[in-house]
C-alpha cells in the first residue's frame, strides 16, 4: 500500500489502553513503544508513517523533526496543536502540483470529531486510532502466519542450483566417493 499516514500521537496514546496506562508512569516511554509499532506497520505495508507531538505548551518552542526507525516525528511550535499542523499539512497535500490520481493517498489517524471533517474536506481519510490498532494487529499477525508458513518449508540448496551445476557437482561427489 502507497500513501502517507499523519497520527495525532498524544491522541492515539490516549486512546490505546496499553499506552494510556504507560504514559501515566512514562510519557517518553508510552511515545517510543508507540514508534515502535508505527514503524513495524510502516515496513509491513509500505505507508509513510509521521507521527505529530503537540508540543505547543513549550515556551519559544520551535518545530523539530527526527527520524525514529523510519518514522518520521514531529514536534509542533508553541502556540500551534497538533491538529493545527496536521491541517496544514493536509491542505499542502491537497494543493500539490500533482493531479489527483498522481497523490499519494493521504490518512489521518486521530478521534478528534471536528478534526476528522476538516481533514476529510482537504481530501485525507481518516482513521480512528481503534481502526489503526485493529490494522496494526491484523497485518502482524498475518505477517506472523507468512512468516511461520515460510519457516515450515524446507529450503534447499538444491532448490537454487541449475540442472548443469547439479550434474557437475553429482559427478564430483561421485568421484570423490571411489576414493575413499
Amino acid at each position: 500500500m502507497e500513501g502517507i499516514l499523519l497520527v495525532d500521537g498524544y491522541n492515539v496514546i490516549n486512546s490505546w489502553p496499553e499506552l494510556s496506562e504507560l504514559k501515566e508512569q512514562d510519557i517518553a516511554h508510552a511515545r517510543d513503544l508507540l514508534v515502535a509499532y508505527l514503524s513495524e506497520f510502516q515496513a509491513l505495508c509500505g505507508i509513510q508513517v509521521i507521527v505529530v507531538y503537540d508540543a505547543h505548551f513549550v515556551k519559544r518552542g520551535v518545530v523539530q523533526s527526527e527520524n525514529s526507525h523510519g518514522v518520521e516525528m514531529i514536534y509542533t511550535k508553541e502556540g500551534e496543536t497538533a491538529d493545527n499542523w496536521i491541517e496544514r499539512y493536509a491542505a499542502q497535500h491537497q494543493r500539490s502540483g500533482l493531479v489527483k490520481e498522481d497523490r499519494l493517498p493521504l490518512f489521518v489517524s486521530t478521534y478528534d470529531g471536528m478534526e476528522q471533517r476538516i481533514i476529510a474536506a482537504q481530501g485525507a481519510h481518516r482513521v480512528t486510532p481503534g481502526e489503526l490498532r485493529e490494522d496494526i494487529q491484523n497485518l502482524k499477525t498475518s505477517g506472523a502466519s507468512l512468516l511461520s508458513k515460510r519457516a515450515d518449508e524446507r529450503v534447499l540448496l538444491d532448490h537454487h542450483l541449475s540442472d548443469k551445476t547439479k550434474e557437475v557437482l553429482e559427478k564430483w561427489r561421485r568421484r570423490k566417493c571411489s576414493d575413499c
